[in-house]
């Protein structure tokens, strides 16, 4: 069981005006601990009329790589599909199981540039900060195992509903929890957060629980600790950015060992990139290594 800490995620309600909201969430988006900005962007065009029935209608049906089962805690399984198909699948509400393929860290915007007016993020993003915008689209039961970002993040809820659950930086690593698993991106733990919890050395104030919904957006600031569920067929937008010089910096760092890594000389097949055994057959996927 995941704990749920007494003292919650720090939430901020906005009323649904987007000349306030935006000027407000500059300052709040600085904030050191994880924030919820409730129905921040809930007059986005895409939170009041998208469904995975109408992105589908509008998308190419361009080729995809899906995560199946847990990634960043067990093996990197990968299979094949299709954006249109993809999106039809997920109007079934009934299809959920623990190895439902998922999508991550989509450049949804690339593949369908006409669904940019859609998604007003640009003011949401502190200025003159680098900024990289993906999705993560999905069935309920998809998750994404514990780890921390090297860059903030600014996500918002468009489809569905998620439950986060978040841990203070360091303490997985005061824990002795690092994973060896490569990210290019990103810091993996080798266990849950429930188990991190239970674990001698941990404190309750360390862990913290929010979900999120259509309209929310939520602030995790670089480095720390968190794992996410679907409760429902989903679909986040986030944006990872901050200023010039720090993400050009972690960006040399990372194309550098990233390049290494695909030489085979840093944690050759042990690394979320590549598949290390074959997926299951999955309804609208096909196999892959």
């Amino acid at each position: 069981m995941h704990p749920n800490a007494a003292t919650p995620v720090t939430e901020v309600a906005f009323p649904p005006l987007p000349e306030r909201t935006f000027a407000r969430a500059h300052s709040l988006a600085q904030h050191t601990t994880p924030v919820v900005f409730r129905g921040l962007a809930a007059q986005w065009p895409a939170v009041r009329e998208w469904s995975f029935a109408r992105l589908a209608a509008q998308v190419p049906d361009q080729p995809l790589q899906l995560v199946s089962g847990n990634r960043e805690q067990g093996a990197t399984r990968l299979v094949h599909s299709t954006l249109h198909r993809y999106l039809q699948s997920l109007g079934d509400a009934g299809a959920r199981c623990d190895d439902t393929p998922y999508l991550k860290e989509f450049d949804l915007l690339a593949a369908a540039p006409q669904l940019r007016e859609d998604l007003p993020h640009g003011p949401l993003i502190p200025r003159r900060h680098l900024q990289s915008l993906r999705s993560w689209i999905g069935p309920a039961g998809s998750r994404t195992g514990l780890h921390c970002d090297h860059l903030d993040n600014l996500a918002v809820q468009v489809i569905g509903h998620k439950r986060w659950h978040f841990a203070r930086p360091g303490i997985v690593e005061r824990l002795g929890r690092v994973a060896a698993k490569y990210d290019a991106w990103a810091i993996l733990a080798d266990t849950d957060l429930g188990t991190l919890a239970s674990m001698q050395g941990a404190c309750a104030d360390d862990f913290f629980s929010t979900e999120l919904g259509p309209g929310d957006v939520l602030h995790i600031p670089a480095g720390w600790w968190h794992e996410v569920r679907n409760l429902s067929a989903s679909l986040l937008f986030g944006g990872f950015h901050g200023p010039t010089a720090t993400v050009l910096a972690r960006w040399a760092r990372v194309s550098a060992r990233d390049a290494l890594h695909r030489l085979g000389w840093i944690a050759p097949g042990n690394c979320t990139c590549h598949g290390a055994s074959k997926a299951p057959r999955i309804a609208g996927a096909s196999r892959t290594t």
